[in-house]
């Protein structure tokens, strides 16, 4: 994978911990466009992050009847309860987060 051209320690920017190199570039008209030469690295990325997105809805879909069962059995105390609750709280916050972003 091509480096990033410009990484933060170079240009005196603030320093990150995470830095992505960015495929698209938005227009002035509010579009995103993607330089020919890049074309399938983006597709790739794009493909890897709609796997990553399926896998986070799908997990939380799996905890909302695992934690109902839980509650019903009276086990709200255990680590395990506590544990997928904390889960499906992250979960929800990563979804709504790319929900700002239009993500769905």
């Amino acid at each position: 994978m091509r480096r990033p051209e410009r990484r933060p320690e170079h240009t005196g920017e603030k320093k990150r911990c995470f830095y992505m190199d960015r495929f698209t570039k938005r227009t002035k008209e509010g579009r995103f466009v993607v330089d020919s030469s890049r074309m399938e690295a983006a597709i790739q990325r794009l493909a890897q992050f709609e796997d990553a997105y399926q896998e986070l809805t799908d997990s939380q879909a799996q905890l909302i009847p695992k934690l109902k069962k839980l509650r019903a059995d009276g086990k709200e105390k255990t680590v395990r309860y506590r544990e997928m609750m904390a889960q499906k709280l992250v979960n929800l916050n990563m979804l709504l987060f790319l929900e700002k972003y239009g993500i769905r």
